[in-house]
């Protein structure tokens, strides 16, 4: 059995746009009152929900990533008073990236009473086969290394002995983000272009090498 071999390290970078995009919300409410700061957090989501659907977006489709309520206390002359009560709701709604309804969905948020936050993520829907893409570069890389060492060492590269590959996880987000909407703000319109999403692989791959 042939033990010699040669190990090299392949890897790849391919591109592609944007296709989905993903809003990122946060409500914040306090009150001192348990039941109001409930309430009034979800009239701030029923409100950012009327938004969206005025736009074409079902009602459904403003899903619930987090919720939280608890005590807020402040410290007072070295003491913790209670204040009340902090409810903080993270919700997220997407749909597929086209630039003239999107200005459409951030002009209504202008315009919203909910008082939320949010940022906005250019993402691809189905990364996989860009994932794909960039696997079968990394170890076409890998080959061409192989190929370039072998015959500067004076040998042939055999038969493929051993890959080895780690998953790792792809995403894009953008930096577009904003902090309270309030009803002054003007409604925006924006040409966006958003950053490719860069996915990067690698490989290590063992071969044979041929006498």
């Amino acid at each position: 059995m042939n033990s010699r071999t040669i190990t090299v390290r392949g890897s790849a970078k391919v591109s592609a746009a944007p296709d989905w995009v993903v809003i990122s919300f946060t409500i914040n409410s306090e009150h001192y009152d348990y039941g109001k700061c409930m309430e009034q957090v979800a009239m701030q989501t029923e409100s950012l929900q009327k938004d969206l659907a005025a736009v074409g977006l079902e009602r459904d489709s403003l899903k619930t990533v987090d919720f939280e309520i608890d005590t807020h206390f402040q410290k007072v002359s070295g003491r913790h008073v209670f204040r009340g009560y902090k409810a903080v709701h993270h919700l997220k709604v997407e749909f597929p990236f086209e630039k003239e309804y999107l200005n459409k969905v951030l002009r209504a948020l202008s315009r919203t009473q909910s008082q939320a936050s949010f940022s906005v993520s250019f993402q691809i829907k189905d990364p996989e086969p860009l994932r794909h893409k960039a696997i079968a570069e990394a170890v076409k890389n890998a080959k061409i290394k192989a190929r370039v060492l072998a015959e500067a060492a004076g040998v042939m590269v055999g038969n493929l002995v051993h890959i080895d590959y780690s998953w790792s996880e792809i995403r894009f987000h953008s930096s577009l983000e904003y902090d309270t909407v309030t009803e002054s703000m003007p409604s925006p319109s924006y040409d966006f272009t958003p950053q490719d999403v860069n996915v990067s692989e690698s490989v290590t791959a063992v071969w044979a090498i041929d006498n």
